[in-house]
Formats: C-alpha cells, structure tokens, sequence
C-alpha cells in the first residue's frame, strides 16, 4: 500500500500516509509480533517475575520496587525503543515525515528541558528519556498495522496475560496479589497477576472485554465466550472499581452511539468532554459521595487529603514545574516527605491526577502542552477515514484511560500502556486507513 493510493481530498496530501491493513499481507507475522512485544513491556507483563518478589510489600512504608536494575528487563525494553525508532524511520522514508510526530516533538523537547531544572537532573532525565520513546513505539504502532488490526492483538495479548494471572494466583499467590489485608473479590488481597498492579490488571481486563464485545472480527469464532470468561474473573479479581467504572462508561457511549447512529459522534463528543472535566476538576470538588458510590471510602483511599498539598507545592513553581518526575525523590530533604508522612502504609510515587502530577511536574507551560495533547487524543471518534466501529472503540477506551486519570497517574507515566495509547490517538488521526469492514448504517 503507498500514500498515493489512499489520497483524500478532506485532508492535505502530507497527511495521507500508508498504513498495512492486515496481519496477511507480506511481511505480517513480524509486524503482529512486533505489536504482541509491546503491548507485553506496555502493560509491565511478569513484572514480579523479572523483579523476583511481589511488587506490593504488604504494610511496609515503601516504594514500589523497581526492575532498572535488571539486565534482562532493560534490554528488552531497548530492544523496543530500537525496534521502534527503526519502524519509524522506515516509514519516514517511505512516506515522508510525519506532521503529527514534527507537532508533538516540542512537547517532547519540553520534558527534556525539564530535567535541567529538576532537584537530580540524572534521575529525571532517564524517565524523560523513556517517555519521549514512548512517542516513537506510539508513532510505530500506528504504521505498522490497522488500528482494528492492534485492537484485536491487544485484546489477545490481554487475554493470554489475565489468563497467566489466573495460573499465577494458584501456584504462587503471595507473590500476585497486595497484601492480605487489603479488600479483594473471592480471595484476600487484589490480583495483579502478569501485570505492574491490579489497577493496570483491572484496565487490561476490561479494555480487552470492551474489544471482544464490539469488535465481533477480533475473536475467533468458538475462543470469545472463555476469553470473556477469563477476563472477567480477572477484572473481579483485581477488585479495581476505577476500571470497572470507566469501562461501564465506555460501554453505554458505544451502545448508545449504536442505538442511535445519527447521534454517534455528538455522544461521543459529549461523554469525552465530560470525561476531561471531571479529569481535571475532581480534586477541587466534593468527592465523598462520588466515592461512595464507587464503592470506596468517601476519601478516595486518601487522595482528598493529599491532593490539596498538591495545590500548594504547584504554586511554589507554577510556571514550569519540579521537572520530570522530579517531587517525588527519596531526598532526605525533598518535599515529598510532607506527602509521604500523611500516608499510613506507603509512600505514594504520585499524587494519583494525572493532570496534577503534570502540573506539579511540568509547571502550566506542560500542562498546556498536555490538554493540547488530551484534546487532539480525543478527536479520534471523528476519524475521516476509519470506519466508525474502529474509531469509536478508539475513542471508548480512551474514555475509559481518561476517567482513570481522574484518580491515577496514567498519562505521561513512562513506560505504560495509557501513555502509549494517548499518543497513539492522534497518529492514528494523521493517517489513512482503507476499511477492513463494510460501513454499516448502524456501528
């Protein structure tokens, strides 16, 4: 396929790029392992296995272990980055440059530059380095195959993780699950399995289902009703209203865009919107009865208590921020120490906003660049050329990442599959797709 065969007239020829349709065209079996690889580093798959222990330690105050110290980790995560910047470049010269990767390479300088004033410029650099990567595996992505194509090797990949997770917690619980006195679903404790935590288990779990359920040709015939299965005793097991929540918001947005075909896009611009508000806005409003009503305490497990802290550090330097993941360092005179002092069990590696952390990160100058970033992500419903099914499951997960953020650090997190996926919108918007399915008068 070349860019000349897919020409448009309702976007500029610099925006008409090539794009495989399938995993049976020449060349498809690396291309769907290349996707399979990093949909596995993105989700942190069998990180307590690379890390050798469990990733929650119990009512220890303590950081979450990290895996940077794995040789075998690391590498597979610069064979990613390679892989990646090689798929890109390919495609560069095939095609040309990208316009959305030249768009996005400011914001990118930007979180580079934020290391310059951060409290361990080294420290802050390595993971400013990792997320700017994460542009080039997004940019990857969505080269390499049909969006409809990555949402079925998603969905599988999930399938294949929850079910490990599964076997995991039988043979080796302790290791799978937080501590045992944490509320859980059918056991004690919360699963996270083959994934980083039981909230990324939980997003995995009910992303995959969403895919399953309104993607009818990403399951092959017979193997849906197990998969479902499967992921939903994951999701149970995960015990993580967050995601349950959010899925059931994407849900309904694709049902009703299907009862009501007319109106699809106007829906889905409306519960995007509302998302993005309530992203933005739920640390400076009431959230007790929200809270409630999610099945957790009026509190969010504490966020409300630190969230205003947040509010005050931000002013100190509100203009362009800590740096890069620069607050929360282990300094014996970071002011982190003042957060972590309010928590009882654990010290807290974010202060679990997504566009807090951003703002206390980055300053307003980042924070500009990331809602820039969040609206261009969620215009991916209106996608000119994708058949609507596609753009509107693209769209309904990331409803479901962006009411998350609400209540965790899921954008701009290096290295997770959120990250990967908000950047992914938009260079799956600067493209052209031929349709993999015929445009229905209902989607």
């Amino acid at each position: 396929m070349t860019a000349t065969s897919l020409t448009e007239t309702s976007l500029p020829p610099q925006a008409v790029r090539a794009a495989p349709l399938s995993i049976g065209s020449s060349g498809a079996r690396w291309r769907a392992a290349f996707v399979v690889f990093a949909v596995l580093m993105c989700a942190n798959a069998f990180y307590v296995l690379f890390l050798g222990s469990n990733n929650e330690v119990g009512n220890t105050k303590t950081l979450m272990p990290s895996n940077r110290n794995n040789l075998l980790y690391v590498g597979l995560w610069l064979c990613l980055y390679v892989l990646s910047l090689g798929v890109v470049l390919r495609d560069m010269l095939r095609n040309g440059i990208d316009l959305c990767l030249v768009a996005v390479l400011p914001f990118a300088g930007y979180i580079l530059l934020s290391t310059c004033w951060a409290t361990d410029s080294w420290a802050s650099l390595v993971p400013a380095g990792m997320l700017v990567l994460n542009i080039a595996i997004a940019a990857a992505l969505a080269c390499i195959v049909h969006p409809a194509v990555f949402l079925s090797l998603y969905a599988w990949t999930n399938v294949f993780l929850v079910a490990s997770s599964l076997v995991m917690v039988v043979v080796m619980p302790d290791a799978v699950r937080t501590d045992i006195t944490r509320p859980g679903l059918l056991m004690s404790g919360e699963l996270f399995g083959a994934y980083g935590s039981k909230t990324l288990h939980g997003m995995s779990a009910a992303s995959a289902m969403l895919i399953l359920l309104f993607l009818p040709s990403a399951s092959p015939r017979g193997l849906r009703g197990p998969a479902l299965g499967i992921l939903a005793l994951g999701l149970i097991l995960a015990n993580s209203m967050s995601s349950v929540s959010g899925i059931a918001v994407a849900g309904l947005t694709l049902l009703a865009a299907r009862m009501l075909p007319g109106c699809g896009r106007a829906i889905f611009a409306t519960v995007t919107g509302f998302a993005i508000l309530l992203s933005l806005f739920l640390p400076f409003i009431g959230v007790g009865d929200i809270a409630v009503a999610l099945g957790r305490s009026p509190d969010f497990t504490g966020r409300s208590n630190f969230w205003p802290y947040a509010l005050e550090v931000f002013r100190d330097r509100p203009v362009f921020g800590y740096g890069y993941l620069s607050f929360f360092n282990t300094d014996p005179f970071s002011k982190a120490w003042n957060v972590w002092e309010r928590e009882m069990f654990f010290f807290t590696p974010d202060f679990h906003n997504t566009f807090l952390d951003t703002l206390v990160g980055l300053g307003l100058v980042g924070g500009a660049f990331y809602l820039v970033l969040l609206l261009a992500s969620s215009c991916i419903f209106a996608h000119p050329s994708l058949e609507r099914r596609t753009a509107f499951l693209l769209s309904a997960l990331l409803i479901a990442f962006i009411l998350n953020s609400a209540t965790g650090y899921l954008f701009l997190a290096h290295n997770r599959m959120s990250t990967i996926f908000q950047f992914y919108c938009p260079f799956v918007l600067c493209r052209r797709y031929r349709p993999r399915f015929p445009q229905p008068a209902v989607v």
